[in-house]
């Protein structure tokens, strides 16, 4: 895959392509590393900010990686002095899933998506304005890969959409209609 990111990213792919190792998208196959490149391309026109590039890049590293918020921060004050690693560190915890299946065994899927969904609708709208380029690229790829499967994580994605309102609005409404705009709100 070859990204579109200026070169000053170069470091930080290399680091999520190091992290996120051998693991590939779970309906297409591709490395992993490339859907975090992906969502900081569809961001990037929106935001173009060295923190929300690299907020993008690794967000999902504490979701998927055995590293954590410590070593993405450390990572970035030694590559990108100037950046605020602060900001970056705790946007990709914002975006980090605190409902698992794995974390929240007692819980079906049905209330851990209804418990997610409520945490997203607080986040930062720096943070909703990069998932929304995470769930477009997601939405994408099932869409194309897992069409049976689609139905239903199109609707989640739609109730997420419909409470996490406050992050960039052209960036969302891209996302909302890849969706579906059968949202509770008038988009005009």
């Amino acid at each position: 895959m070859t990204s579109t990111l200026p070169d000053r990213f170069t470091p930080a792919i290399e680091q999520i392509r190091q992290w996120h190792g051998a693991q590939q998208r779970k309906y297409s196959f591709e490395p992993y590393w490339t859907h975090p490149v992906t969502v900081a391309e569809v961001i990037q026109p929106h935001l173009p900010e060295d923190e929300a590039i690299l907020a993008a890049l690794f967000h999902d590293v504490v979701e998927d990686t055995v590293f954590g918020p410590d070593h993405i921060y450390d990572f970035l004050r030694s590559h990108y002095g100037q950046v605020d690693a602060v900001l970056v560190t705790d946007t990709v915890m914002d975006l980090t899933n605190r409902y698992e299946k794995d974390l929240c065994p007692g819980l079906n899927r049905a209330e851990r998506h209804r418990l997610e969904t409520l945490r997203l609708s607080r986040i930062s709208p720096f943070a909703q304005s990069i998932k929304y380029g995470d769930i477009f690229h997601n939405c994408r790829s099932i869409q194309q890969f897992a069409p049976d499967y689609a139905r239903i994580y199109l609707a989640e994605k739609r109730a997420i959409l419909d409470v996490m309102d406050q992050g960039h609005p052209r960036l969302r409404q891209q996302v909302i209609a890849l969706v579906g705009a059968d949202l509770h709100e008038s988009l005009s």
